[in-house]
């Protein structure tokens, strides 16, 4: 093969970018140059012959560019084990080079390439900067590509089960890490492999990749080019490369397939740790769940909160959120694709259910199936694998050969039929588990025989499946209840069985209380086992607050005779009975949160319940603890619930939020206002519902050390609390005081990040012994990485995050402009912030290398601590860039939201449509071709954010992708007239009923005086109704702010780009009044922008 032997590396750096159509680097990954293979050699030969002419000392700025390109190639090309710079230098013919002279090129090569330097905690990695710009190696697939297709389907599986980070690759693959190249011990490599794993799946969800066909065909037809997306060279080696994708397609779609599959439903598995020590619950929902109300609620919220109990009566555990829409009597839920969570078993006996809250209140469960593992009266099977996979409980045949089954309390092995003896393998708590094969007999305390088969032709086991209609809420002990004899789904095929005696053949007040049931089939096999209670037909429970606060009156109807104790310690019970109906008046020395009490049967059955102490107002309670402290920190909210007590009919409780600053510490009008209504008796309101509230309110200063004092009222009682963003203050000086908990473990841990440098790991400080106790000190720091800031670690007690001061900085005057902005900031509030409005999609990277890391790494500190986030949520066309540069989570667009004050109703439609615009543009360019995989990737980002924001609805995404703006009737004069309000003017009867709901709320406001943007048509941007190109006058006056704000908004956002300058209070009231009812706002803002798009037009 012949090489050029004329060109310069300065000529042949040209040809490289000319070739490619490019005038100068574009920021691109050095991969997506897609060298060729005689590309590659002829830089290995205009290196190695123009090195002679270098000053060894100082090298060429041009032989340092073309050096970098080639070396991120030779590692994808020719990497096969090392960790080291020596095979590059000998393939060039460098005998010697100095390392300061190396890194040099390295700095200088990468910057002109527009590419970051990865750092590690005290320096530069320079190999690694390099190396994690090539891609992946080739050779590695070469002489072992086995090996490496069962880490990709690895990775793979954790990808599509949300678990897509380093850290959680290097603990999975552990084993195999020890055998693998030395590129796999950094991070660097691992992240690539990410990179790859997720352009498996982009393909096989894009271009809808099925096993039954070749995949690489398929995207041969679909486009030439689609090869250059991946970090693999496709020229000399292609066979090798497509057969390894090829196995990986086919794999993944299979996947994704079963994954799908999964998730048509609302479904739950259940697993073993590998040490027996816990049990899991992995809740898998579908893209869409429906909910029945069953009292008349009117649902305003366009989203809600899905949560987890263990047992009705008990703690919600946060899920997810999900966006709302009302039919009828239902809520319709819709939950992001591919959700799925793990939940760590508290109480393993108790059903789960699925519930929906909204404003901290339960509209509505599900009871998830077959979720109360009864370990303490049935035999449980599991799957033998590293983390057992639960099969059933009770009777069962199963096709597996082994599996592992615990025995439940007082049962054993007996007449084994299998050859071999059940072999002891491990305990979950106090129930031990054995290793079976063949068939087995349980004999469980109360004499019943369970059958235990494996290697049977199918599986084959019982539910115990109750009808409902007679099902007790009664918090009792089991905590399943009848009133009356419970009552089979299944009738007829099978029979509950007490002992010996069916049900059916017992009296009912032979039945009262506590009761062991067993189901059996007709040939009297014992198939499942459940402890019960069983009341009477009519039994009521109702709790009155006494007359002191250390008393309470319960009300209990029975009609079967009964005998009332109460179990908390220091207590005391009279009653009197009235025909069927018992007044008790109980005294508790000790309030408690609960009263426990036992009821006694006249045939001898008991019972025992609980129901909630009736105080009087309102409690905090925490991990079944009342809460007394007054200061309280967010992450407090997540745990904590609200008891109402309101016993003689349904109430409005008022939640206020006051925002506290150094510069504002008197009662001022609230800056945030809700009403909770809940119902006649005892209602828990959960407070993580209002976490987002609070830290909206919170975002509205800079000062993080603010706080808000929350005030929740009902009729004469109130509650006041102040909550921070953080619980511990840091002691600034020399030294830092170390903070240990209760078991001796430190439980406060600074470190220190650099603010030019956030993908550097943070410095630990160092630990040392004074005459005061244990304190940290500051290591000696890098100055060219400064400024530095003095942040928690994520396991830490979190405190407010403080910048070093007295930096040195070196004489650099060759420094990236974001790092010239950030060490400005302190002379100029600005220079972020309009560094940030020069930024594009392309030649860039830094910055967004710099975003990634922050929205990643520190996602445990408010989004408010860094400047960058601040300056990029006020710069629309960069935020909305950011959108789909880094396709970022819902998760983290709604903490900008709430925790930098974006209103995404502000973001211009322009915006928008020039993000989209730059996503197919970038990706064209790269790939070549029609657009078809830019276009698809910018579909999928506006469908999965199609909630967000109207104006990313699906009804927006031709407008965005095609240039397509039919939104409504060609005949534009009647659009908002036929498509807004059906024939109706602003002025007709829809409207005016939004003005009377928004005039009862005004008028229900305690003191008149709140919301302001609810009560007063104080607005400045009026002015906007008056260049409308339709007439919009109302029949009233009343709230015409209000009335009028979808409209002013959206003349904004298209015709002005909502250039126009609010507070952050300003878009806080906005938020409020948009909230009011959001689905009224939304249809109508989307209609008019719409409108608007197709006047301009």
């Amino acid at each position: 093969m012949m090489y050029s032997k004329n060109f310069s590396p300065r000529q042949y750096l040209e040809k490289i970018l000319t070739t490619r159509g490019l005038t100068s680097a574009d920021g691109r990954v050095l991969y997506k140059y897609q060298l060729s293979f005689v590309e590659f050699k002829e830089i290995e030969n205009i290196l190695r012959k123009s090195f002679t002419f270098q000053n060894i000392h100082r090298i060429g700025d041009e032989w340092a560019r073309l050096f970098t390109l080639y070396t991120a190639e030779w590692f994808r090309r020719e990497y096969t084990a090392k960790w080291t710079w020596d095979p590059i230098l000998t393939a060039l013919n460098i005998v010697d080079l100095p390392v300061n002279t190396r890194n040099e090129i390295v700095v200088k090569g990468l910057r002109y390439w527009k590419r970051p330097i990865i750092k590690y905690s005290k320096a530069n990695n320079y190999l690694g900067s390099i190396f994690k710009e090539g891609g992946f190696p080739l050779r590695l697939l070469k002489d072992d590509g086995n090996r490496y297709i069962a880490i990709f389907q690895k990775v793979t599986s954790l990808y599509l089960d949300n678990k897509a980070h380093v850290d959680v690759l290097r603990a999975e693959i552990q084993q195999e890490l020890k055998t693998l190249p030395q590129a796999f011990e950094h991070d660097e490599t691992l992240a690539l492999v990410f990179d790859i794993v997720e352009l498996i799946i982009e393909k096989v969800e894009i271009c809808q990749l099925s096993p039954q066909q070749d995949p690489i065909v398929t995207l041969d037809q679909q486009s030439k080019h689609w090869r250059n997306e991946f970090p693999l060279p496709m020229d000399e080696d292609q066979m090798i490369v497509d057969d390894f994708l090829r196995i990986l397609f086919k794999s993944t779609s299979e996947e994704i397939s079963k994954l799908h599959q999964l998730r048509q439903a609302l479904k739950c598995s259940h697993s073993l740790s590998e040490n027996f020590k816990y049990l899991f619950s992995t809740i898998y929902l579908p893209e869409e769940l429906s909910f029945t109300l069953n009292d008349d609620v009117e649902l305003r919220r366009t989203r809600g909160h899905l949560v987890i109990k263990e047992g009705l009566n008990n703690k919600s555990q946060f899920l997810c959120t999900t966006y709302l829409s009302q039919q009828n009597n239902k809520v319709i839920a819709e939950i992001n694709r591919g959700f799925s969570k793990d939940l760590l078993r508290q109480s393993h006996n108790e059903a789960l259910y699925l519930c929906l809250e909204v404003d901290g209140v339960v509209l509505g469960n599900i009871e998830l199936d077959d979720t109360a593992i009864d370990f303490e009266t049935l035999p449980v099977a599991f799957e033998i694998q590293e983390n057992p996979k639960y099969i059933a409980q009770g009777a069962l045949k199963t096709k597996t050969s082994e599996i592992l089954i615990s025995l439940p309390t007082g049962a054993r092995f007996i007449n084994t039929e299998s050859v071999e003896v059940p072999q002891f393998v491990g305990q979950f708590l106090t129930f031990k588990f054995y290793r079976i094969r063949e068939q087995q007999r349980i004999l469980t305390q109360d004499d019943d025989q369970i059958f235990i088969k494996c290697g049977h032709s199918d599986i084959e086991f019982e539910k115990l499946l109750f009808k409902k209609n007679n099902i007790s809420t009664l918090d009792t002990i089991p905590s399943i209840a009848f009133t009356g004899k419970p009552i089979l789904k299944t009738y007829g095929a099978h029979a509950l069985f007490r002992g010996k005696e069916n049900i059916e053949n017992i009296p009912l007040h032979l039945l009262l209380g506590q009761q062991m049931l067993t189901l059996k089939n007709r040939q009297g096999e014992s198939l499942f086992k459940k402890k019960v209670v069983i009341l009477p037909q009519h039994f009521k429970v109702m709790v009155q607050a006494g007359t002191t606060l250390d008393q309470a009156i319960l009300y209990i109807e029975s009609d079967a005779e009964i005998h009332i104790e109460v179990l908390n310690p220091c207590s005391s019970l009279e009653y009197e009975k009235t025909g069927i109906s018992y007044k008790c008046d109980v005294q508790c020395a000790v309030v408690p949160l609960a009263l426990n009490l036992k009821v006694t049967f006249k045939f001898g059955g008991e019972c025992f319940f609980s129901v909630p102490f009736p105080a009087r107002g309102l409690k905090l309670i925490n991990e079944h603890k009342e809460v007394t402290s007054k200061d309280l920190v967010v992450h407090d909210l997540l745990n904590t619930e609200l008891k109402v007590y309101s016993y003689d009919r349904p109430a409005k409780l008022c939640f206020d939020i006051f925002l506290k600053t150094k510069k504002n510490q008197s009662h001022d009008l609230p800056f945030y206002r809700k009403k909770i209504k809940v119902k006649q008796g005892i209602s828990s309101i959960n407070l993580y519902e209002f976490v987002e509230d609070v830290k909206g309110v919170l975002g509205l200063d800079d000062d993080l050390d603010s706080y808000v004092e929350c005030t929740m009222r009902y009729h004469h009682s109130e509650k006041r609390w102040n909550i921070r963003h953080y619980a511990q203050h840091l002691n600034w000086g020399k030294n830092i005081k170390a903070y240990y908990n209760e078991n001796g473990l430190l439980s406060f841990k600074p470190k220190v990040m650099s603010l030019v440098q956030p993908q550097v790991i943070p410095l630990d400080l160092i630990e040392k012994n004074e005459w005061i106790g244990p304190v940290f000190q500051i290591p000696n720091l890098d100055m060219s990485l400064a400024p530095y800031l003095l942040i928690p670690a994520k396991d830490s007690t979190l405190f407010r995050a403080k910048l070093i001061p007295d930096f040195d900085y070196p004489e650099d005057t060759d420094l990236d402009a974001l790092t010239v902005a950030t060490r400005a900031f302190g002379q100029n509030k600005q220079s972020i912030k309009h560094f940030i409005e020069s930024v594009n999609y392309e030649g860039n990277e830094e910055f967004w290398d710099h975003v990634k890391a922050l929205l990643h790494h520190y996602d445990h500190l408010p989004l408010n601590t860094f400047e960058v986030l601040k300056g990029l949520a006020a710069n629309y066309d960069q935020l909305a860039i950011a959108v789909f540069k880094l396709d970022l989570s819902l998760d983290i667009l709604h903490r900008f939201e709430t925790e930098l004050s974006v209103l995404w109703y502000l973001i211009p439609i322009s915006s928008w449509r020039k993000a989209t615009l730059q996503v197919m543009q970038y990706w064209q360019r790269i790939l070549g071709g029609d657009g078809t995989y830019g276009r698809g990737k910018a579909e999928n980002i506006l469908k999965r954010l199609k909630k967000l924001t109207p104006l990313l609805a699906e009804s927006f995404h031709p407008f965005y992708l095609d240039d397509q703006s039919a939104f409504g009737p060609a005949y534009k004069g009647h659009f908002l007239n036929d498509c807004i309000f059906e024939g109706k003017f602003i002025g007709g009867e829809e409207n005016s009923e939004y003005q009377r709901m928004l005039q009862r709320n005004h008028s229900a406001t305690e003191d008149q005086e709140w919301p302001n943007a609810l009560s007063q048509n104080r607005w400045i941007y009026f002015d906007c109704m008056q260049k409308l190109p339709f007439n919009a006058q109302l029949a009233s006056q009343w709230n015409k702010d209000v009335v009028y704000l979808p409209f002013c908004l959206a003349y904004m956002n298209v015709m002005q780009k909502s250039k126009f300058q609010l507070s952050a209070y300003e878009v806080l009231q906005l938020k409020q009044t948009v909230a009011f009812d959001e689905h009224w706002f939304n249809q109508i803002f989307s209609s008019v922008v719409k409108y608007l798009i197709l006047e301009a037009m």
